[in-house]
């Protein structure tokens, strides 16, 4: 059984609560944020990210409640989907205040949500990029050396989407050459071998790739991995 938690409650945390504000009132940087709380940026990121978190069952427990469900099953699958579309709690968040207006509005009871500004700049919502438009990620950012936040603003996607597309993308292509070279070799200990090979190291998926594309085109010339 759901019970009702009221909003305030994200407010019990007075430096949290005001690092959400200052951070998502004024788009301020995480720097500016750590600046004016007196803390680094790296543990600024974290009280944002976890007072953000709060705040996202605060809501999806509460839509559930007034909706009439017996859990939050049905909007956290609404909340998860947003943010399989946006790959960013914030615009996440921002499309849960967007679907339920009236419903959080009245719950948060005179404290701010997202800017209208914010609210009207989000992205449509999407289910999943189709192939033609990973491929345009591709090619935008490899041949025509584009920035992830230059390919958001032209695909109408968020960066963090743009980012995490490319780099699935090519994490996919890994695991495909992964599987091309293990089956050149038949023990065990080999094909682990291949796997610790590729995973060693902190590479972006895009470099990992060139360097398993390189290892299959010399076994392909060996004869063997």
């Amino acid at each position: 059984m759901l019970k009702d938690i009221p909003y305030s409650v994200l407010k019990q945390d007075e430096r949290a609560y005001g690092i959400i504000l200052f951070r998502d009132q004024y788009n301020n940087t995480f720097k500016d944020v750590a600046k004016e709380f007196g803390t680094s940026v790296p543990r600024c990121r974290e009280i944002y990210c976890k007072q953000k978190i709060k705040q996202i069952s605060l809501y999806v427990n509460h839509i559930a409640i007034v909706l009439g469900y017996e859990n939050s099953s049905e909007i956290r699958k609404v909340y998860e989907d947003a943010y399989e579309c946006y790959q960013d709690q914030t615009y996440a968040c921002a499309y849960l205040e967007k679907q339920y207006k009236d419903i959080l509005t009245l719950y948060r009871a005179g404290e701010p949500g997202m800017p209208i500004q914010f609210i009207r700049s989000i992205p449509p919502f999407k289910s999943r990029l189709n192939k033609k438009t990973v491929a345009r990620i591709i090619e935008m950012r490899n041949v025509g050396k584009m920035q992830y936040v230059e390919i958001a603003k032209e695909l109408h996607i968020t960066q963090q989407k743009a980012q995490q597309t490319y780099n699935e993308f090519y994490h996919q292509q890994v695991l495909m050459i992964v599987s091309a070279l293990q089956e050149k070799v038949k023990s065990k200990e080999e094909k682990m071998s291949i796997i610790e090979y590729c995973f060693r190291g902190n590479k972006s998926p895009k470099k990992r790739y060139d360097m398993m594309l390189k290892e299959l085109h010399d076994s392909n010339i060996t004869g063997g991995a």
